[in-house]
This record gives C-alpha cells, sequence and structure tokens, in this order.
C-alpha cells in the first residue's frame, strides 16, 4: 500500500509539473508575438515620423493608433500592452501638433488619463498624467490641469514627472496644490469662465482663417472657392432688390492676402465678389447676381473649402470671359469705382443677335482615313467621354489587406477604357488624370465640363470592414441614398461624414432639380444599367460566382453640377482578400475596363437610334 501511495503521489507531482510547464509553454509564445508585433509597430511609427510626406496625412497617424490598440486588446496580460496604451496616447498627441484638431487633443488627453488608470503601475504612468497635463494647459484648461496634477502628486510624490509638472504649472509649494485645493477651486472657477466666454470670439488665435477666394466660370456656370484653414460653419442668405447671395462665415477673420474691395467679375452671372470682415468673429462673402437660375453651396475637407456653385441664363458667346481659377487675393482691383451700377448692365441683353450656331459638318480633326467612327456613323451627339480614376497622388483611396491602392487600380482601368473608347468607339477622351496625382474632387466635373464632355464615368473600387463583403455596383447622383450601404460608400468616397452628406439638404437638391429638368438623371440611370449588366456578364465567366449589387443612388461630390450623363461605378471590393488577388492581374483589369467600354457603348448605340434623323 506505501509502494502505490507513493506511486501515486509521484504521479500527481508529475501531471501538476505538465500542467505548469504547458502554461508556461503557452504564455511564452503569446508573449514573443506581443513583443514581436509592438516592435514592428514602433518602427512603422518611427518611419512616419521620419517622412515629411506621410507626417502630413492623418490616415498613417490614425493606422499607427488603430495597431498599437489592436495589440493591447490581444494580447492584454503581455508586457507590452501597457506600454501599446501609452504609445497610442502619444501618437493621438503628435498627430495633434500637425492638425490642431480639437478632437486629437481630447483623444490625446483621454488616452493618457485611461491609461495611466489601466496600467497605475507602469514606469510610463507619471508621465501619462504629465503630458495630460500639458495637453490640458494647451486647451487652456487650468482647472482640469491642476486636477491632474493633484492626482500625479497624490499617486507619484517621488516621481521626476512631478517637479516637472510644478515648473509648467507654476506651483511652487506643492503642499498648498494638494492640501489647499478647496480654497483654490473656489476662486478661480467663479471669476474665468466668464472671462474666456467673452475673450474667445476676438482672440485672434482661437478664430479660423479664411485664406483665399477664387473663382472659375464657363458658360452659364460660375464657382466660386473660399479656401479655409481649417472645418468652419457658415449661414447662406439669398437677398433680392438688387439680388445677391450672402455667406457669413462663423468663427473666422480674413487673412491680410485676401483683398476687401470689390472684385469685378461681369460674366452674365456674377456682377462681383466682395468679401469682408463684418464682424469681429464672421467674414462675410457677398455674390453680387446678374442671373441666377440656382445655387448650391457646401463644405469640402482634406483643404478645407467652401465651394458655391451658381448657374445663371447663358450669356452670348461675345460677353461671356472664360476664367480658370482666378485668385481674388492675387487679382488686381479694377480700374473704375467699386460702386455698383445696376441699371445699365441688363439694357444691351436684348438687342444683340446671338451669333449663327456653327453648320454641323465633320469636325477639324478628323483624320483622312475613309473608315468612320461609330459616331459619326450613326451622328451622334455623344463624341467626347470624360473618364476619372478615382483618387491619386496623396489620396490611395482604399488598401486592400495585402496593401493594394485603389488609385493604383482606378488609374490602370481607366488607361485601359481610354484607349478601347478611342480605338473601338471614335470618341474623343478626356481624362480627369492620367498619372498618380491628386485632383480635388470639386475639379473632377470642371474638368469634363470645361472640355464639352458628353458623358462622365467615374471608376472606383469599394471596402469593407467586413472582408468577406464583394461584388460590383453602380451609383448615380440622388441626395438620398439607397441604403445604408450607399451611405456608407458615399461618405467615404467623399472623404467625409453621413452626417455631413445629410446636412448638404436644401443646397444641393436645388442642383439635382435642374438636373431633373434636364433629363439627365434619367439618361444617367440608363447609362448606370447599361454598364452594371455588361460588368455582371462579362465579369461572370471570369470570377466564376459574383455578387450582383445592383444599380444605386447616392450623393457623390465627385458628380455634382457634372451637367451629363454620369455614374460612379464601384468595380469590385479591395477588401476582399479574393477580389484584392483579382484586380492585381493584368488581365482581370482588362476585363473590367472592355465591361466598362461595352456599356458605354451600349448606351451610346441606344443614343444613336434615337437621334437618328433629327
Amino acid at each position: 500500500m506505501e509502494i502505490r501511495g507513493r506511486t501515486f503521489l509521484a504521479a500527481i507531482v508529475a501531471f501538476t509539473s505538465l500542467l505548469l510547464f504547458s502554461a508556461v509553454s503557452d504564455s511564452a509564445p503569446s508573449s514573443n508575438e506581443a513583443g514581436r508585433k509592438y516592435a514592428v509597430a514602433q518602427e512603422r511609427l518611427a518611419d512616419l515620423k521620419k517622412s515629411p510626406k506621410k507626417r502630413k496625412y492623418r490616415s498613417y497617424w490614425i493606422d499607427a493608433a488603430r495597431t498599437f490598440e489592436s495589440i493591447e486588446k490581444k494580447y492584454p496580460s503581455s508586457p507590452q500592452a501597457g506600454d501599446c496604451c501609452f504609445d497610442r496616447a502619444g501618437v493621438y498627441q503628435d498627430l495633434y501638433h500637425w492638425t490642431r484638431m480639437t478632437k486629437d487633443i481630447d483623444e490625446a488627453a483621454k488616452s493618457y488619463t485611461a491609461c495611466q488608470a489601466s496600467y497605475p503601475r507602469h514606469s510610463r504612468a507619471p508621465e501619462a498624467l504629465y503630458q495630460a497635463i500639458v495637453l490640458a494647459k494647451n486647451k487652456k484648461d487650468n482647472a482640469g490641469a491642476l486636477d491632474i496634477y493633484r492626482k500625479l502628486a497624490n499617486g507619484y510624490p517621488d516621481s521626476p514627472w512631478l517637479d516637472k509638472a510644478k515648473a509648467r504649472l507654476g506651483i511652487k509649494n506643492i503642499a498648498k496644490a494638494s492640501k489647499g485645493s478647496k480654497k483654490k477651486k473656489k476662486e478661480p472657477e467663479i471669476t474665468k469662465p466668464p472671462e474666456t466666454v467673452i475673450e474667445k470670439p476676438t482672440a485672434p488665435k482661437e478664430l479660423g482663417l479664411v485664406k483665399n477666394v477664387r473663382y472659375w466660370s464657363e458658360g452659364a456656370y460660375t464657382r466660386v472657392v473660399i479656401d479655409l484653414d481649417r472645418e468652419l460653419k457658415f449661414k447662406s442668405t439669398e437677398v433680392k432688390n438688387p439680388d445677391r447671395l450672402v455667406f457669413d462665415i462663423r468663427n473666422s477673420r480674413l487673412d491680410d492676402s485676401v483683398r476687401k474691395d470689390p472684385i469685378a467679375v461681369n460674366n452674365g452671372i456674377l456682377k462681383q465678389v466682395r468679401t469682408s470682415q463684418y464682424l469681429p468673429d464672421t467674414v462675410r462673402v457677398v455674390l453680387d447676381l446678374a442671373s441666377i437660375k440656382s445655387y448650391a453651396a457646401f463644405l469640402l475637407h482634406n483643404d478645407e473649402r467652401l465651394v458655391i456653385d451658381v448657374t445663371g441664363t447663358e450669356p452670348a458667346e461675345s460677353d461671356q470671359p472664360k476664367t480658370t481659377d482666378v485668385a481674388l487675393a492675387e487679382k488686381p482691383s479694377p480700374a473704375p469705382a467699386p460702386t455698383p451700377a445696376p441699371a445699365p448692365a441688363p439694357a444691351p441683353a436684348p438687342a444683340p443677335v446671338p451669333p449663327p450656331p456653327p453648320l454641323p459638318k465633320v469636325d477639324k480633326d478628323e483624320r483622312s482615313d475613309d473608315k468612320l467612327s461609330l459616331s459619326r456613323q450613326m451622328g451622334l451627339k455623344i463624341k467626347k467621354i470624360a473618364i476619372d480614376a478615382g483618387h491619386g497622388g496623396k489620396d490611395p483611396g482604399a488598401i486592400g489587406r495585402g496593401g493594394l491602392k485603389e488609385k493604383t487600380i482606378t488609374l490602370d482601368v481607366a488607361q485601359r477604357l481610354a484607349v478601347l473608347v478611342k480605338e473601338r468607339l471614335g470618341c474623343e477622351v478626356v481624362m480627369t488624370r492620367d498619372r498618380d496625382v491628386f485632383i480635388e474632387l470639386e475639379n473632377r466635373p470642371k474638368i469634363a465640363k470645361e472640355s464639352k464632355a458628353d458623358l462622365f464615368v467615374s471608376i472606383h473600387v469599394n471596402a469593407n470592414r467586413k472582408k468577406k463583403a464583394k461584388g460590383i455596383e453602380t451609383y448615380i447622383q440622388s441626395l438620398r441614398a439607397s441604403d445604408r450601404e450607399a451611405m456608407a460608400t458615399a461618405a467615404f468616397e467623399n472623404s467625409t461624414t453621413t452626417k455631413t452628406l445629410s446636412e448638404l439638404g436644401s443646397e444641393v437638391e436645388k442642383i439635382l432639380k435642374d438636373l431633373q429638368t434636364d433629363d439627365k438623371l434619367e439618361e444617367s440611370l440608363y447609362l448606370a444599367h447599361a454598364v452594371q449588366g455588361s460588368l455582371i456578364s462579362t465579369m461572370k465567366p471570369v470570377q466564376g460566382k459574383i455578387v450582383n449589387l445592383g444599380v444605386k443612388r447616392a450623393f457623390f461630390y465627385v458628380l455634382v453640377n457634372t451637367k451629363m450623363p454620369s455614374i460612379l461605378a464601384e468595380v469590385g471590393f479591395i477588401s476582399n482578400p479574393d477580389e484584392e488577388k483579382m484586380l492585381r492581374q493584368d488581365t482581370y483589369r482588362q476585363k473590367v475596363a472592355e465591361a466598362l467600354f461595352d456599356g458605354v457603348k451600349k448606351f451610346v448605340e441606344s443614343r444613336g437610334q434615337q437621334t437618328a434623323g433629327i
């Protein structure tokens, strides 16, 4: 019995040792993996800080912060979890130095205090409280900084960061700051808040900056762009007798380089543009109107600006000066006195006879070959097609898990489509970009209109948080999104939030009503169905099982005021690993381009049947 008892005891000891060994061996790989990933994340952050190009863009910083956050959540018991937490807070603090955005400094301060609470014994915990004090001082939150200081003094009385915080706050006696806190709270909190409320509107540092005002005009359309240094709110008012549009940009001041005297436009739509510091915290921009059908005003981001589109009656060609991106801050003031004289201006309008329309003969640039293009054989109205490769330059668009960028795919497909349109359809092609450059969203339809294109096709690649999401869909312009997915897609392509899109409301609706009167929405819908059907039928044999997401509606800045049948095609999901692999292949991208071409051709041919004999 004694032998059996010893044997049984030895077995228990051996089994317990095995369990302990397996526990150690299971935790070691986890710890090693966390260490390896943390080292990679630190290297990437160091590269970001060294790169002058990357550190200017918010997306790189957000990716770095999310990487640290994911490591902390995946390996919460690892030694690196605390480091990841504090590093994430540091990323937002560094980001604030570039953006000066309130949400970044708030996120940094919140993260520092949360990390200290989660890892109070970590060596970096006192430093986190010190950094939170620095951020509170930057926000001029003296009361908040003092509260954090007391927490630092009580929790880490021997830390060298306490002395730094003391010097930062100008506190001479630590004991008085912590023990006599009740007396100090009553004094400043009653008197200081009213002072900050009164001083804030007049303090130049707190106000946004109106940096420049510029305009562009073509035919019956004029665009005014007001460049800002940050996102600002505005109020628009339409005033009669005399007709003018008034835009008040709140919490802003006028840069010294912007001319304050009236700038003459006189293009038949606008008479002049006036800019002034209307109130100490409000810049007013006034558009004196000659004629107007509709107007729309909306904010664009990533280089903040207020865009104003004005549509009027098209003036006679001889009276229509064509201007391109004229900067009002740099344009010299006109010689005549700035006082407006509205009475004489409209008088000559009925008198001149418009120039005779050009004869419907063959274009001058037509080649001398006997083989006529399809567009000329059928006498089509569609002779020029604008192709827009989404994103580009500093804007990569969506990025696949394997590193493939949307801007690379869209440019390649757009170039292939351009070749097909020229060679097989005989139409002219206008590319909004033909290389890896950044083109502002509002300039893309402008390029198409300036070139007098008859169709506008914008090419994009979709993305979704769910990696299994896949399929093809085609969009037309609409103020109301078809569904939540359509709204999310539009929000990403517009680089703004769905809330901002919904706030555009009545302003953009004027543009859409104008499109409806010209039957452009109906034609855009037909073009979208032709392209979507062609994409599905062409890509199904190549891809095998394909998801047809259909034709949808959503609001896209790139389709605003295109004044022609316009669509936006999402030719796949770069976030889906399988579709990303296919999009890497030249043969697959060629098939996508051919599918887009077949859809455009089908639409062009249908237009030919309708217009033949006219």
